[in-house]
């Protein structure tokens, strides 16, 4: 066998976004990248403001989540909800979730 871990690394991730938990995001963590990111790219911004604005819209997108959790697929959750990235962010979740779910509507249709 060439890749004798792959089936128990992709089984333990599809476990953790199948399993109906939400994983757990270092949203300050997020927004500190983002926001330091950001104060480089534009003047006139603060980091304190940008880091404001993103842990609200972070908490806000986490709270969607958590609405709308169970009317998602397990493989829209599979897909989108990926804690082991870079900076995970429960926007870009949220966003993902969302497309993958107008997707599904639409080839319903």
């Amino acid at each position: 066998m060439p890749f004798p871990f792959a089936p128990i690394l992709l089984g333990s991730h599809l476990l953790v976004a199948a399993t109906g938990g939400i994983p757990s995001v270092d949203i300050h963590k997020t927004c500190r990248a983002a926001a330091s990111v950001m104060t480089g790219l534009l003047s006139g911004t603060t980091a304190e403001h940008d880091q404001d604005v993103c842990v609200s819209s972070e908490q806000a997108a986490h709270e969607q989540i958590i609405k709308d959790w169970a009317t998602y697929s397990s493989a829209e959750r599979t897909q989108c909800v990926r804690p082991a990235v870079y900076l995970p962010s429960y926007v870009e979740w949220l966003t993902c979730l969302e497309m993958e779910k107008s997707v599904r509507t639409l080839r319903g249709q």
